[in-house]
């Protein structure tokens, strides 16, 4: 059980104020900076309805009790490293220096001593002249030198910060849009008073609300085991988000050594740098962990992945311990962001992971992952290709249970880890596939609601057109200015609606691509009055795949007999584009 050393009641400015010991996030725990505009345009929100009941006299709006932050302290207090909280205090500065900027910025006497005293007092100071700065937050070395750089390193003169360091992690991106969107927020609020003692005295209320009125509860452990007992407790209810931080924070706790450290370090490193957005890195891990040992919930992955670890680990950590666990997890990401970017260097199989794209077919990766393991890319087409009409024909047009999909997929990833050949498991993959008869059946019958699976559907058939009619593929389906058009109208006039129009217009049978942007006006039309629009297409899946057959020209009226049609017609080509198992035979 965890040893609390006390619990104490502390402001904003208490915690980060000049007077006070500086609050270091340690590097061997703790996340990178996380807060989206989501997370921060609530902060703010009640930030303000806190300023507006404070500036009411209300003796129950004196303060805002903003959540419980977990420190490690030595005996005199002289020290605090944070391990819960981060994301608060870092966003409560990123507003102080937006505060203390847009005062400079004001130019008056007044203006430039408050912005100066407010970065002295509450974010960085040196003592002397030629003392080193003192940061009164210190983050984690994976965002220490931005936020240094772009926050705290401000110059009194100039009334900015260096701004030398790039943002090449998604934490430093958020760091600046977090900054960006206070900045704006106060100039809109800014905005509506005509002189600057008015903005000066908003802005001292908006200061006093977070240095005074901000009050957290300071929980103090001794130790860095008892300080990530309560971590862990105080987020046991929490999001998804912080599975990647308290995995890391296990791997620091369960190394042997400083070099251990360190191999968590780096690899963390190279999962940082190499994702855009931390949603993949939390993909990614449960992807990871999916490849190794079959399906994991997202909710339940930490517990499972500190569980197995821990007895892994007790087994014999010389020949797996903590090291190993990292430098495995290091590799994989490398694989992983090939996967996604669609970057392997492969042109064909390139080709088919943007398919997987196209259709958001996540629980694709894992077999990947697990396979590109075990063989180079090169030898991994059959699979990738298998893979994507199983997951085409039971799931796209199929529309069955997905659930047995993805179960199917992990476990055969899960054999692949544990040695199956490549061989055998494309053959489990292709005994999965609806037949032809099957496919061609629900193919026929199929809607898809989902533009972009419609897209998707209808530029591989564009493409299997230009193929046979051996017409070069200048013009690209998946071109971002191609769109799905529904030759029966989405939205039409009430007088060309169909009565049953929910059953027919996402039909297969009646949608195609247009090269260009849409008319919406045109788009509302009866077929009679586009019907050039298609003849001369420049792609094939309009131009030639006989559209007129949906529009009775003597009854001026729609034709459900030609959808179905249609419908069976693509069908028909729907076979060879995604061949069923005896393809790969």
């Amino acid at each position: 059980m965890a040893i609390i050393k006390q619990a104490a009641r502390q402001t904003l400015g208490q915690l980060i104020g000049a007077n006070n010991p500086a609050v270091t996030v340690p590097d061997d725990s703790q996340r990178q900076y996380a807060w989206t505009k989501k997370e921060v345009d609530i902060y703010w929100s009640d930030i303000q309805k806190f300023k507006k009941a404070r500036d009411s006299g209300k003796d129950s709006a004196s303060e805002y009790f903003i959540g419980p932050i977990v420190t490690i302290t030595d005996k005199k207090v002289s020290t605090r490293s944070l391990l819960d909280g981060q994301q608060r205090l870092t966003t409560s500065t990123i507003l102080i220096a937006a505060i203390r900027d847009i005062l400079w910025r004001m130019g008056s006497t007044e203006g430039l001593s408050t912005a100066n005293n407010l970065h002295r007092d509450y974010i960085a100071r040196k003592a002397g002249r030629r003392e080193p700065m003192e940061y009164f937050l210190v983050l984690s070395l994976f965002d220490r030198d931005f936020f240094r750089d772009y926050i705290q390193d401000w110059n009194e003169n100039t009334g900015k910060c260096a701004g030398i360091e790039r943002p090449t992690r998604p934490s430093h991106k958020l760091i600046k849009e977090a900054y960006a969107n206070f900045e704006g927020k106060i100039a809109t609020e800014l905005s509506s008073f005509p002189d600057d003692e008015e903005k000066l005295d908003w802005l001292d209320g908006l200061r006093e609300c977070l240095i005074n009125g901000l009050v957290f509860v300071e929980i103090q452990t001794p130790t860095s085991s008892d300080a990530n007992e309560v971590f862990e407790t105080i987020n046991s209810r929490g999001k998804d988000l912080s599975t990647v931080d308290l995995v890391r924070n296990f791997l620091m706790e369960k190394s042997r050594s400083d070099s251990e450290k360190q191999r968590v370090n780096d690899a963390w490193r190279v999962i940082l740098d190499g994702f855009e957005r931390r949603e993949e890195i939390e993909r990614f891990l449960r992807h990871f962990w999916v490849s190794k040992h079959g399906d994991v919930k997202s909710h339940s992955l930490y517990t499972i992945i500190r569980q197995n670890l821990s007895r892994e680990f007790n087994k014999n950590p010389q020949v797996y311990g903590v090291g190993a666990f990292a430098a495995e997890l290091e590799g994989a990401s490398i694989r992983y962001i090939d996967l996604i970017n669609c970057s392997t260097g492969h042109p064909e199989f390139d080709a088919a992971l943007y398919e997987i794209e196209a259709l958001s077919a996540d629980a694709l990766y894992p077999l990947l992952l697990a396979a590109s393991e075990r063989m180079d890319y090169e030898h991994l087409q059959d699979l990738i290709d298998a893979s994507i009409s199983y997951y085409v024909r039971w799931t796209v047009v199929g529309r069955r249970e997905s659930t047995l999909l993805e179960e199917n997929i992990f476990d055969a990833a899960k054999s692949l880890s544990g040695g199956a050949s490549i061989d055998s498991t494309t053959r489990r993959i292709c005994d999965w596939i609806p037949d032809d008869e099957t496919f061609k059946a629900d193919f026929e019958e199929a809607s898809t609601p989902k533009s972009s699976q419609s897209r998707y559907l209808l530029g591989k058939i564009e493409a299997c057109l230009r193929a046979s009619a051996n017409v070069d593929e200048v013009v690209l389906a998946t071109s971002a200015i191609v769109h799905v058009e529904h030759i029966y109208p989405q939205k039409p006039a009430d007088e060309w609606r169909l009565e049953d129009h929910d059953a027919w217009v996402n039909r297969i049978g009646n949608l195609t691509l247009l090269n260009g942007r849409k008319n919406q006006s045109v788009s509302k039309l009866p077929y009679s009055q586009k019907a050039s629009i298609y003849e001369e297409s420049v792609l094939l899946v309009s131009s030639d795949t006989e559209t007129s057959r949906i529009w009775d020209s003597q009854k001026n009226w729609w034709k459900i007999d030609g959808i179905v049609e249609r419908q069976r017609d693509l069908a028909g080509l729907a076979i060879s584009i995604w061949p069923g198992g005896k393809r790969w035979d």
